[in-house]
């Protein structure tokens, strides 16, 4: 299922279609068509161990100093990782000459293992047919060359001999792209084009769609950029947690007043001789230690883990950079404090039960 990506560059179009061919071809894939003065490019990348192949279609459309790029790639996997290159390669133009040199390097390397099976391939040969000859490595002739170079104004000029010999790394190597007619070409980077823009054009890292640096948000899903876009969500958060903490602590302690009136008061209120501890004894009951333990000490203990955990979500969204305002602090210390003063309160009654038990 063919699946369409657009996104706007602020940047000419030349330099997007030239990111988009040398994304391709770090990408492995097949250059089928490929045109500046319209803007299309059709490559065939593979999939499924290079079982299956599908075209992928992009079209650039330039306004003023600025581009729209349409990309339909056969999955969304596909076109992320399409789309991640083309606004790498666009916003630092120093990756496209460390991927051409990767490129060069694992080329050197797989001929090197082609040669090598050939000659492992020619010493089994030779001891099966029990031959006296010397089998000779496959090296290239000195001189020789196996990849086209393509000048930068043609970037995609089918011209040269296919690559079929290993070739040493130039100094200065181009991105290989492979044609029609599975022949490598060597595309030379022009330094003009590929600058480094880093200073003024950012890139979101869910979409990957580049911006200029300084936006607030980004154009195409709307993710914060910058730190001043997400300080009042972040604000909102901590407030809202703070007073969350604070809450949870009042209703924490409050709870910590039903042992009070179930287990204390009755024996205050009680005429009979005997100490306030006696008197407690007196009226313990498991109806009474039940509802003290159900709707009291529990419940307590409970908004009082609530308060701390509160509070420490609302100190974490306080101390994030983006957040300038402090003012949930406050309230998420006491809320914090009451907290733990819920949860000593219900071990308190807790030991208290246990005591007056033994």
């Amino acid at each position: 299922m063919s699946v369409t990506e657009i996104r706007a560059f602020p940047v000419s179009s030349t330099v997007v279609m030239r990111s988009a061919l040398f994304a391709l071809a770090n990408m492995g894939a097949t250059l089928q068509t490929y045109n500046e003065e319209s803007g299309v490019i059709v490559a065939t990348v593979s999939k499924w161990l290079g079982i299956q192949k599908k075209e992928v279609v992009v079209r650039v459309r330039s306004f003023e100093g600025t581009c729209q790029i349409e990309l339909d790639a056969p999955d969304v996997e596909k076109a992320r990782e399409l789309l991640q290159l083309i606004a790498t390669y666009v916003r630092d133009g120093g990756r496209v000459q460390a991927n051409a040199t990767m490129q060069w390097v694992d080329l050197q390397r797989q001929q090197a293992n082609k040669a090598k099976r050939q000659e492992l391939s020619g010493k089994a040969r030779q001891l099966l047919t029990g031959g006296s000859g010397e089998t000779l490595p496959a090296v290239v002739a000195e001189g020789s060359s196996a990849v086209a170079t393509v000048a930068t104004d043609d970037p995609a000029q089918p011209v040269g001999p296919a690559l079929d010999a290993p070739i040493a790394i130039p100094d200065y190597p181009g991105v290989l792209v492979k044609n029609r007619q599975n022949m490598l070409l060597e595309l030379k980077v022009d330094p003009q084009v590929f600058s480094d823009r880093s200073g003024f054009v950012a890139m979101c890292n869910v979409c990957y769609t580049p911006t200029l640096r300084g936006s607030a948000f980004c154009p195409n899903c709307g993710r914060p950029l910058t730190l001043e876009a997400v300080q009042p969500e972040m604000r909102a958060k901590a407030g809202k947690s703070a007073n969350s903490s604070l809450t949870y602590g009042l209703i924490g302690l409050a709870l910590n007043a039903i042992p009070l009136l179930v287990l204390v008061l009755p024996g205050l209120l009680s005429e009979a001789d005997a100490s306030l501890f006696a008197r407690i004894r007196e009226n313990l009951t498991p109806l009474t230690i039940a509802l003290t333990a159900v709707l009291g000490i529990l419940p307590a203990m409970l908004a009082g883990f609530m308060a701390l955990r509160q509070g420490q979500r609302a100190a974490w969204f306080l101390n994030l950079p983006a957040v300038l305002e402090q003012s949930g602090r406050g309230k998420a210390g006491v809320g914090g404090a009451l907290g733990w003063l819920s949860i000593y309160l219900g071990i308190g009654w807790i030991l208290l039960i246990i005591i007056a038990l033994l």
